[in-house]
């Protein structure tokens, strides 16, 4: 319904089905997205008044943070290009572009991408906030204190060293396209620079892919990639991001991930870009209905640094089957980044 693909329920709902509903759309943080498939309901099918009530309420609140979000994101961008700092915005309000309402989305922090190179953009960050901590592909940039902002030195990476190696030299290869490509803002003739379609199906898997295998990742990750599935992305394209997946180590996954947009939210066959991989796929939507949004369901995510990472390694130990690389590559990265660091 939310995806337009039905008109109406094969069935009404009873209470409980709806407020188990509304407790799995706020779990996996889709609310907005659901309640776009509420109002194109018939009235006989809907909530109960006081639910629906609630949910409408919940979604202006949504609403409302994104029209902040978006002010905070032309504030940022006003920044940067009077700091002649080239940027390319990433995920959150990029992806809301796609979506039929694209304030239905929750909006998360922003991340932006910045154009030279780790020294300059760190260089960059300690001018304004000499005090941030600089991690492995990014730092926090607390310009705002109502929406959080990560700069970023690079998209996305992955643990297995060899498939990251490749995947950074296809970063570098397309980083002009990208901080090059602009598009008008939500129908208006505000100009933003976000990924193109083709850069976004590779950093997009691979970041839902880093973050399944840490804290997890949600339903919400997987209806910002049907939206990307459903735009007008040519077969060449299609081809050259598979060929890059395959090569990244991504492609299992990706096969996987297109079995829950076709069995789960009914994309159409013209617009998947690999065969599904069930038995991976029925594992993958079995993680993301537990776990919720990145995994904040789960308990290995809450905790002191050792006890999460403990847990986290004790959780990744049941994807070695069907995914192999990133679960047994992490520890390793995580040991070599550290020394690396301090040498």
């Amino acid at each position: 319904m939310s995806l337009g693909r039905r008109e109406f329920l094969s069935r009404t709902p009873s209470s409980q089905e709806w407020s188990a509903l509304y407790k799995e759309s706020e779990r996996q943080a889709i609310l907005g997205v659901i309640l776009l498939g509420l109002e194109r309901l018939p009235d006989n099918q809907r909530p109960p008044k006081e639910l629906l009530l609630n949910w409408i309420g919940i979604g202006e609140v949504i609403r409302q943070h994104n029209k902040l979000v978006n002010k905070r994101c032309r504030e940022l961008i006003k920044l940067l290009t009077e700091s002649n700092e080239r940027y390319c915005l990433l995920k959150g309000q990029g992806n809301a572009m796609m979506y039929v309402d694209p304030c239905s989305r929750n909006a998360g922090d922003i991340d932006v991408w910045l154009d030279g190179g780790k020294k300059k953009i760190v260089e960059f960050v300690y001018s304004l906030f000499p005090d941030i901590n600089v991690q492995y592909h990014h730092m926090d940039f607390p310009i705002f204190r109502d929406v959080e902002v990560e700069v970023h030195f690079f998209p996305s990476f992955c643990y297995n060293k060899i498939h990251n190696r490749r995947l950074q030299q296809y970063f570098m290869e397309h980083s002009v396209e990208q901080f090059g490509h602009q598009v008008k803002w939500n129908d208006s003739e505000e100009m933003i620079c976000v990924p193109t379609l083709s850069f976004y199906l590779v950093f997009q898997l691979s970041h839902m892919m880093r973050h399944f295998f840490t804290q997890g990742i949600g339903l919400r990750h997987a209806i910002d990639y049907y939206y990307l599935l459903s735009q007008n992305i040519t077969v060449s394209e299609k081809k050259e991001t598979v060929c890059v997946m395959k090569r990244c180590g991504m492609y299992k996954f990706l096969c996987a991930l297109m079995w829950i947009e076709k069995e789960i939210f009914g994309l159409r066959m013209n617009l998947d870009i690999a065969p599904v991989n069930e038995k991976a796929g029925k594992m993958v939507l079995q993680e993301m209905m537990a776990g919720g949004n990145f995994g904040k369901n789960y308990g290995h995510n809450k905790g002191d640094i050792l006890y999460v990472y403990s847990k986290q390694m004790l959780y990744r130990l049941r994807f070695i089957k069907e995914f192999p690389s990133e679960p047994l590559w992490r520890p390793v990265a995580l040991v070599w980044d550290y020394i690396k660091k301090r040498v």
